[in-house]
């Protein structure tokens, strides 16, 4: 199966892990698009986004886990740069977290259906995927409002987790299913959902299908404000309480399942 990639007129062979890229891949990528004298262009129109939605149940959980992690924000988010050093960054970072961490679900991980964190030697799923190469750029100079953690479907139904990077060239795609980096409208994926770049613990709709037809203006917490289901967790009370399970990882609605889900809820 192809991927046409919208860069030039270079081609990108969709690859699973059983056709691995070797280490020193770094991608390819027309060097029209790093041409000061053309000027800075897109490479595909930006991403559709819509109303205010609920994170994911696993995202809540992580950030119960590990709020420092989930803070932050910015009132006016820019793109970041791209240049043939951050492409080729960008290229290595997918490259070594999809080499090195072992691809193994969260039910033969931890028993649970559903669990959100960063990956350690026995390696994690498509989400934890997502937040260390969060985490590898961050740690190298990235913004994080550029860099987003998305909630797909693939062609199967299944959910499925992506890292989304923001830049004034493109919305690209990392990925642990294809090696290639790719923008984010050649990605075979039904987009539902992602982090808002304003404020990394809101989450915004993808899905054109589930957009609401009035939607009132939804204001922002302050900066430096806390998610509001942590102040919600923190308070403990009856009426605030997250629902079972949340906190420990769990979704209370589902019964455990051998196969992942990826947080499509």
């Amino acid at each position: 199966m192809m991927w046409v990639k919208r860069i030039g007129v270079l081609v990108g062979m969709a690859a699973g892990l059983t056709a691995c890229q070797s280490s020193d891949h770094v991608g390819s990528i027309d060097s029209s698009l790093f041409d000061d004298k053309a000027g800075v262009h897109l490479v595909a129109a930006n991403m559709p986004v819509y109303q205010q939605v609920s994170p994911p149940f696993g995202y809540i959980g992580f950030c119960v886990r590990n709020p420092d992690e989930c803070g932050g924000g910015t009132d006016a988010p820019q793109p970041i740069a791209m240049t043939p050093e951050k492409w080729t960054e960008l290229n290595r970072v997918n490259d070594y977290v999809n080499r090195t961490v072992p691809q193994v679900s969260d039910m033969a991980l931890y028993e649970r259906a559903e669990w959100w964190a960063y990956p350690d030697a026995r390696g994690g799923d498509c989400e934890d995927f997502a937040l260390e190469k969060r985490k590898l750029l961050i740690e190298r100079g990235w913004t994080a409002e550029n860099l987003l953690v998305s909630v797909v479907r693939e062609w199967n139904g299944d959910g499925h987790a992506v890292l989304l990077v923001r830049t004034d060239r493109g919305e690209f795609v990392l990925d642990n299913k294809n090696w290639e980096v790719v923008v984010w409208s050649d990605a075979p994926y039904q987009w539902i959902k992602r982090q808002s770049e304003k404020r990394p613990y809101i989450w915004v709709n993808l899905d054109q299908k589930a957009v609401r037809t009035a939607v009132k203006t939804q204001e922002l917490p302050a900066l430096g404000e806390p998610a509001p289901f942590l102040a919600a967790a923190q308070k403990k009370s009856p009426a605030t309480n997250l629902r079972p399970g949340i906190e420990d990882g769990q979704t209370a609605s589902r019964k455990p399942a051998d196969k992942p889900t990826a947080a499509i809820n």
